[in-house]
């Protein structure tokens, strides 16, 4: 059962008890009012006439006994008076008051007895009628008879009923009212913010910390509602700090994973550069020998441009996994990137048309001073430009955009930047595979003759730079934003100028 419900009873049956409880004592109170009413009344009765009936008999007058006995019956009819002798025979009555003998011997027996007035209520109820036996005395102080009165209840009794009825009508109301009134103060007060209480506390179970429940005052649902929040409030926090333990965990794990690589890299690169180094320099001019020797034939010479082709091709690979590994500092110089980035575009033209690719670039007409290894830029966006071209379908176009720009470094303040932006046309690269592009050896062109390595020394390199590098790919679009931040040297200058 509900607290709600568990209220409304308890305050019902509380109502209950002690409005009926004041309707009994009223009830009681009214009926006790009656009968001293109808025995006061009565005394007054039975006094006047017992000083008429002794007067009468003293008097020796019956018959003024008897008038009396009837001027009473007709101011009153529905009064019986009856007169007993000292025998206790009647010598007076009203004309239907003969009836009445056996109702009310037994109370003149006792007023004779007594030797005083008795008062009594007759019937099964003691509401029927009220009877009173009064004395009559002679001058000596003798008992001479016995006056008696009978008097019945029947208007009092209708007018008890009345007002009890009126008294329940009363205290029903009142009840309804009072019930009604529980009801409406428990369900604003109690039920709805309990509900409400509990509905937040569901969302909060199911995983949503931003709940909150509804302020409900200051009494103790109120107090209770400020205390869920506060919980509420410092799980988020605590949730909010476990996240962040976790992503640190998994960026720290990350680092690790990827300094092991490097220095596997590097174990494999200064092995590989000791190891074929030589052989691969005289591999490399046999081949050009062969290939520049017009006296022999031409499929000799065709072996020896493929030959001195793809031994360049291996020195690349090494020199690369030395860049990649080595992480030699930068030899950094405050520069415009415009010109770097245009002599690498114009030179990779060749490249381009032989993909059947048109190359674009666009450069804001101002570009703030960034701090970079001018060769170091010139590989970034050479490796990006090999893999955007490699990447786009025939007949298709690379873009390179140069611009002002600003980011920001792990939730700090965003800075102002250089970004360098290479999109292609190619079939894109699916969402799975983009958190893995910047790991080294990996590669989604290998039956082409992808190494993994371009873009594993392009973050090397941006890294170093203390800037940023995205990847978005959209349909056949891929889109690699580079952003270099602007040489603190200028914005110290535009701090001091403004």
């Amino acid at each position: 059962m509900q607290v709600w419900t568990k209220l409304t009873l308890g305050f019902a049956l509380t109502t209950i008890t002690i409005v009926g409880g004041y309707g009994i004592y009223q009830l009681r109170q009214e009926e006790r009012n009656l009968r001293d009413a109808a025995r006061h009344h009565m005394g007054l009765i039975g006094a006047a006439l017992q000083v008429a009936m002794e007067n009468a008999i003293r008097d020796l007058q019956p018959m003024d006994v008897q008038e009396i006995v009837d001027v009473v019956k007709r101011w009153d009819p529905s009064v019986d008076v009856l007169v007993f002798d000292a025998a206790g025979l009647i010598t007076a009555g009203s004309s239907d008051s003969t009836p009445k003998e056996d109702v009310v011997r037994d109370l003149v027996l006792d007023a004779q007895s007594a030797g005083q007035a008795s008062v009594r209520f007759e019937d099964p109820q003691g509401l029927s009628h009220v009877i009173g036996a009064f004395p009559i005395l002679g001058e000596d102080g003798l008992a001479m008879g016995t006056l008696a009165v009978v008097r019945p209840l029947d208007a009092s009794l209708q007018d008890l009923r009345s007002e009890a009825g009126v008294t329940v009508l009363t205290l029903l109301t009142l009840t309804v009212g009072l019930v009604g009134a529980g009801w409406l103060l428990a369900f604003v007060y109690v039920r709805r913010p309990i509900r409400a209480l509990v509905a937040a506390m569901r969302a909060v179970r199911s995983g949503d910390l931003s709940a909150q429940a509804a302020p409900c005052g200051a009494d103790e649902i109120g107090a209770a509602a400020g205390e869920f929040n506060a919980l509420v409030a410092d799980l988020a926090d605590a949730r909010r700090r476990l996240l962040e333990a976790v992503e640190a965990r998994q960026a720290t794990e990350a680092s690790l994973q990827r300094a092991d690589k490097l220095v596997t890299v590097g174990q494999l690169a200064a092995e590989l550069a000791h190891e074929i180094g030589s052989p691969l320099q005289i591999l490399h001019g046999r081949a050009r020998t062969l290939a520049a020797r017009p006296d022999l034939p031409a499929d000799v010479r065709r072996t020896g441009e493929i030959l001195a082709n793809e031994s360049d091709r291996i020195t690349r690979i090494v020199d690369q996994l030395l860049t990649l590994s080595r992480r030699s500092a930068p030899c950094m110089t405050d520069v415009e990137l415009r010109v770097p980035v245009s002599d690498i575009v114009e030179l990779f033209g060749g490249e381009a048309r032989r993909h059947d690719v048109r190359l674009e670039l666009e450069c804001d007409d101002s570009l703030p001073t960034v701090t970079v290894d001018v060769s170091q830029i010139q590989q970034v966006v050479m490796n990006l430009l090999s893999n955007a071209v490699r990447a786009s379908k025939r007949g298709g176009c690379v873009r390179v955009v140069l611009g002002a720009s600003s980011f920001a470094v792990e939730g700090g303040e965003p800075r102002p930047s250089v970004s360098l932006v290479v999109e292609d046309t190619g079939e894109g690269i699916p969402e799975a595979l983009l958190p893995h592009i910047f790991e080294p050896f990996f590669t989604t062109r290998a039956e082409t003759g992808g190494t993994g390595l371009g873009l594993a020394v392009v973050k090397s390199i941006v890294d170093s730079h203390g800037g940023a590098i995205a990847v978005t790919t959209r349909g056949e679009r891929t889109r690699f934003t580079v952003q270099f931040p602007v040489s603190h040297r200028i914005l110290v200058g535009k701090a001091a100028g403004s």
